[in-house]
C-alpha cells in the first residue's frame, strides 16, 4: 500500500525529463482516451481548458505533464494513476524515478601524479569523441533537409528530404494518403541565433505517391515544389552503425522548433532492422533522421521507453530510443520500385 507523500510548496520538480518521459509513455499505455486524461488531469486541479488534447494518447499526455510540471502537479497525477492501478510495475518505477541504465566510464584507479614518461592528455573512454570543428558546419546543412510534418488533427512529426523531392518519415506519422493529403510539411521551423523564429516554408505533400510500410515504420512521399533547391537533401546509404557508436537526432520534439540531442548518444542495440541509443528524444521526435558521427542517416527514429532487444531470449525490457535502420528503409523503397516497374 501506498501513501501520498507531504510536498513544500515552492520546492522544485524532483522530475527529470528522463522520469517525465517514463511517466508519459506509461500513463499512455494504462489511460489511452482523451476521456481518461480529462479525468485524471481534473481530479489533480489541472483547468483543463489550458491542456490540448490530441487524441494520440502519447501526445496528450505530454501536453498533461508539461502543464502538470508547470503546476508542480506531477506528483499528483503520479498518485491519482496509482490509487487506479496501485500494483502497476511501470508506474510503481516511475514513482521510484527509475532511470535509463548508466553510460559507464573508464575504470577509476589511484592516481598518484604523472609518471616520467605520461602526458596529461589521453581519450578518456573506449573511443575519442574529439571530432573537427567542420563536424558542427556540416550538421548545420544536413539539418537544413529536416521538417515539421503537422497533420490536419493537430499532431504532428518529424521528416526528412532525400533526392528525389521525397519526404521519409513513419508509418503512423503519415499511413495513408488520406492523412498525406490534409498534412503539410513545414520547412526551418526553428529558432536563429538571436532566439527569434526563423522564417519558415510550408509546402504540401504528393499524396499519390505514398509508399508506406506498417511493420518497419516508415513512409516516403513526395512534396511539391522543387524543395532540394531550397533545403537540401540527404542520402541514403547502407548503414554499419554499431553498439558503442554515437548518434544524433534532429527533430522537432514536442511538435516545437526544430532541436538536436548532442549528450549521452551512445548506442546499445543494433539487429533486426532496429537500431536502440540513449539519444533524447520527445514526442514529435517519430520520422526524425538518426545521423552517425559522420552525418550519414543511420536510421529513422520511431519509439522510446521500455523496450525489448527484437528477437532476444531474454524478456528484459531497457529504457532506450529505438529506430528503423536505414538498410531496411532502402530495402523498402528499392523492393517497391521494382514492383511498380514489373507492374508498368
Amino acid at each position: 500500500m501506498w501513501l501520498k507523500p507531504e510536498r513544500l510548496e515552492g520546492t522544485p520538480s524532483k522530475w527529470g525529463h528522463r522520469a517525465l518521459a517514463q511517466l508519459n509513455e506509461a500513463l499512455a499505455n494504462l489511460y489511452p482516451l482523451d476521456s481518461d486524461a480529462r479525468r485524471i488531469a481534473a481530479k489533480v486541479g489541472l483547468r483543463t481548458a489550458h491542456i490540448k488534447f490530441e487524441g494520440k494518447a502519447i501526445t496528450t499526455w505530454f501536453h498533461v505533464l508539461e502543464y502538470a510540471n508547470s503546476q508542480r502537479k506531477i506528483d499528483d497525477i503520479l498518485f491519482a494513476a496509482l490509487e487506479d492501478y496501485p500494483n502497476d510495475d511501470t508506474l510503481l518505477a516511475a514513482q521510484m524515478g527509475a532511470p535509463p541504465p548508466p553510460v559507464h566510464g573508464p575504470k577509476w584507479q589511484v592516481w598518484n601524479g604523472p609518471a616520467a614518461t605520461s602526458t596529461l592528455e589521453k581519450v578518456m573512454g573506449t573511443k575519442s569523441t574529439l571530432v573537427p570543428i567542420s563536424y558542427l558546419e556540416t550538421g548545420l546543412l544536413r539539418a537544413r533537409s529536416v521538417a515539421r510534418v503537422k497533420r490536419d488533427d493537430g499532431s504532428s512529426g518529424t521528416g526528412f528530404i532525400i533526392d528525389g523531392e521525397t519526404l521519409i518519415t513513419n508509418h503512423h506519422v503519415l499511413p495513408d494518403q488520406k492523412t498525406a493529403r490534409s498534412s503539410i510539411v513545414q520547412f526551418n521551423y526553428q529558432q536563429t541565433i538571436d532566439g527569434l523564429s526563423a522564417p519558415m516554408e510550408e509546402v504540401r505533400l504528393l499524396p499519390e505517391t505514398l509508399k508506406t510500410s506498417k511493420a518497419d515504420d516508415w513512409s516516403a512521399v513526395k512534396v511539391a515544389g522543387n524543395v532540394c533547391s531550397r533545403w537540401g537533401s540527404l542520402s541514403l546509404t547502407k548503414s554499419t552503425i554499431a553498439v558503442g557508436d554515437h548518434v544524433n537526432v534532429v527533430q522537432h520534439p514536442g511538435g516545437g522548433p526544430k532541436q538536436i540531442s548532442l549528450f549521452s548518444n551512445v548506442v546499445v542495440f543494433v539487429g533486426h532492422g532496429r537500431v536502440q541509443y540513449l539519444t533524447d528524444t520527445l514526442p514529435g521526435a517519430s520520422g526524425s533522421p538518426v545521423f552517425d558521427a559522420n552525418w550519414n542517416v543511420v536510421a529513422v527514429h520511431h519509439s522510446g521507453g521500455w523496450l525489448t532487444e527484437p528477437h532476444s531470449a531474454s524478456k528484459s525490457t531497457y529504457y532506450r530510443n529505438e529506430g528503423i535502420c536505414i538498410n531496411r528503409i532502402i530495402g523498402g523503397l528499392s523492393a517497391s520500385k521494382s514492383h511498380r516497374s514489373r507492374r508498368s
